[in-house]
């Protein structure tokens, strides 16, 4: 079965017979050209007979030399949607200009499957930015979950999902329109307050088309109304006079007025993945992280794996906002911390939907931490004789592997988590040694 690699950061000179002699097991080679004047695009294809060719090029020869450039390889995907889907695709901020697409790439094999790698450099700069392709959503949020914010490349870098070409155009045409705007929104107004005073106070910045201030059944003032102008140039200055502005003893609030549509997306981004402030008490011991899912596992068949052990507050299989394809993890909630437990030593390993589960207790984000800061510290100290400098917080080394067990765990180790978060890695350290 005939097999092809994408071949990517070309040089311009490189033409279809440098490729032949480097890629010697390929059937063919092309190069891509501009129709119109010839020039290279700066990728090519390389064809297989067999697979297995293919395979032995894309593990021996990815970012080897052609023409003093290493070459990206990676499969060719002939489905246009998934290649421009980009669900598992993410970003990486703030690196070294030492950084090459190879030290990228083996530092973020640590947490999955890379389809690729690409490190964007600018001139005489001593940072770059990167990003990585994954095979799947689940090692993306993995990669995103434990490197964002960690010390890398001795940098503190910034990880997150890359955004599709065309959402960055749809949000930056929507920015645009944003800054030409002619009606206001106001706020905070004195019950007191008529159409005729607001006019009043806005007409000195421009023509006002209309006002309107909200009442309710019995014709009483809401506090809050609009204000439209007939040119964008004085609505945008009313915005920067009046806001925050005293007037009738209440501080006035005046913005730009959001469609209905703009409210929500802004409310879904700020309220997305937090938790609130009690809630991590509340659920503390309760509360089950589970990955590793199948793509067809939803929150009603997530629960029923669930239900023998306990009664069940909460099912949840996180989903990409997107696309609404599963990201490969969920959480489990039961009513106390005996039936938690008892599932956790139950479910662990389990099969659902032919894939074997993980399942451990949720862990607050700080406490996720901590925990990779004490296994880099314990993997450092049990790989010198003498003793060596406990590593600063969130430092993480290229290519170190972040989720090994302990290789002992101490009261001065245990200190610093939670009692659930300490029973949590108690049973991991007994579990490995069974």
């Amino acid at each position: 079965m005939e097999s092809s690699l994408y071949v990517g950061e070309l040089g311009p000179e490189v033409n279809d017979d440098i490729l032949k002699q480097h890629f010697k097991l390929a059937k063919s080679v092309h190069v891509c050209r501009d129709r119109v004047s010839g020039k290279s695009l700066g990728y090519a294809y390389v064809n297989f007979h067999r697979a297995e060719d293919c395979s032995h090029t894309l593990r021996n020869m990815n970012y080897s030399l052609i023409n003093g450039r290493h070459c990206r390889l990676m499969m060719a995907e002939k489905d246009s949607n998934k290649r421009t889907q980009g669900t598992g695709n993410i970003f990486v901020k703030n690196l070294p200009a030492s950084v090459d697409d190879k030290s990228l790439h083996d530092t973020f094999s640590q947490w999955g499957n890379v389809v690729s790698c690409r490190v964007v450099k600018n001139p005489n700069a001593v940072r770059c930015y990167g990003y990585v392709n994954y095979d799947c959503v689940s090692a993306a949020e993995r990669a995103i979950e434990l490197v964002n914010g960690s010390i890398l490349f001795g940098r503190e870098i910034q990880v997150g999902h890359q955004i599709p070409k065309s959402e960055r155009e749809a949000v930056e045409d929507q920015s645009k329109q944003q800054q030409k705007f002619t009606n206001l929104y106001i706020k905070n107004i004195a019950l007191d307050v008529t159409e005729d005073d607001i006019r009043g106070l806005f007409t000195a910045f421009g023509p006002v088309s209309s006002i309107l201030i909200q009442r309710d059944e019995y014709n009483n003032s809401k506090g809050f109304g609009f204000v439209n102008f007939e040119n964008p140039q004085d609505a945008e200055k009313a915005v920067h006079q009046l806001n925050d502005q005293e007037y009738r003893g209440k501080k006035l609030f005046v913005s730009r007025a959001q469609k209905k549509s703009e409210r929500e997306d802004e409310l879904r981004r700020q309220h997305a993945y937090q938790i609130p402030v009690e809630k991590p008490v509340k659920y503390q011991g309760v509360n089950l992280y589970v990955k590793n899912l199948a793509d067809s596992v939803d929150d009603d068949l997530l629960r029923e794996e669930f239900a023998r052990y306990g009664h069940i507050t909460s099912a949840k299989v996180m989903k990409d906002e997107r696309t609404g394809a599963s990201k490969g993890f969920g959480f489990v909630c039961f009513t106390s911390p005996e039936e938690a437990t008892e599932a956790v030593i139950r479910m662990n390993g389990h099969r659902i939907a032919s894939k074997e589960i993980y399942v451990a207790l949720a862990q607050r984000k700080e406490d996720r931490r901590n925990f990779l800061e004490a296994q880099i510290s314990q993997k450092s100290a049990s790989s010198s004789s003498s003793a060596s400098p406990v590593q600063s917080r969130q430092q993480l080394q290229p290519t170190e592997v972040v989720n090994a067990i302990p290789p002992q765990l101490t009261l001065e180790t245990l200190q610093p988590f939670s009692p659930e978060t300490q029973r949590q890695m108690l049973g991991e350290r007994i579990y490995s040694i069974m």
